[in-house]
């Protein structure tokens, strides 16, 4: 897995040993910030179940200025630490280890908007999802024009949510890209 695009293109990140996280494709995380066009100077991003940490990562290297990075497992936090001390990006970031309602709260508690929010649970979660966008639009942490983009196995379907439009629905192989704006 590498960076593919930025200030730091063509990094190698540290991976994880198990299956447990399965990092986005290379492939398929090109194809994102193809259909996110960017810029992502002056962002602020949410890297939400971040595994590794690789989507926020690719973000920070295309000028995002800082990003979360919100999981709760041991070996996802270090895998994430050190592919951000690999990159350089730990003064551009913050790690919360929690729940994702944790991390959303936290976000609330510090008045923080996200320009962009990536949410791809582990295996099997679609309530999740659902769960996910549902705070953040209570809450209030996307920004007027932020996006949520959504990666999701190609069997789940979503229904629209309240103060967001349906921008794009992409499939690759047997996943789903789905991406939303803020219309508040």
């Amino acid at each position: 897995m590498r960076v593919i695009a930025g200030d730091v293109k063509g990094r190698r990140l540290k991976t994880p040993k198990d299956d447990r996280v399965r990092p986005t494709e290379d492939r398929i995380k090109e194809n994102i910030f193809n259909l996110l066009f960017g810029p992502f100077y002056g962002t602020t991003v949410l890297d939400l179940f971040a595994g590794t940490g690789h989507m926020g990562i690719e973000f920070l290297s295309r000028g995002a200025d800082f990003c979360w990075f919100c999981d709760n497992h041991p070996d996802s936090l270090r895998l994430i630490h050190d592919n951000l001390s690999l990159t350089g990006y730990m003064n551009k970031s913050e790690i919360v280890n929690g729940s994702f309602e944790k991390c959303l709260n936290l976000a609330k508690e510090r008045d923080v908007q996200f320009d962009y929010v990536y949410i791809d649970p582990p295996y099997d979660q679609k309530a999740y999802y659902d769960k996910a966008v549902t705070i953040i639009a209570q809450k209030k942490l996307l920004s007027t024009g932020g996006r949520i983009i959504m990666e999701a196995p190609d069997r789940y379907e979503f229904s629209e949510y309240e103060h967001l439009t349906l921008l794009r629905k992409k499939t690759y192989g047997k996943k789903n890209i789905w991406i939303y704006e803020s219309c508040d």
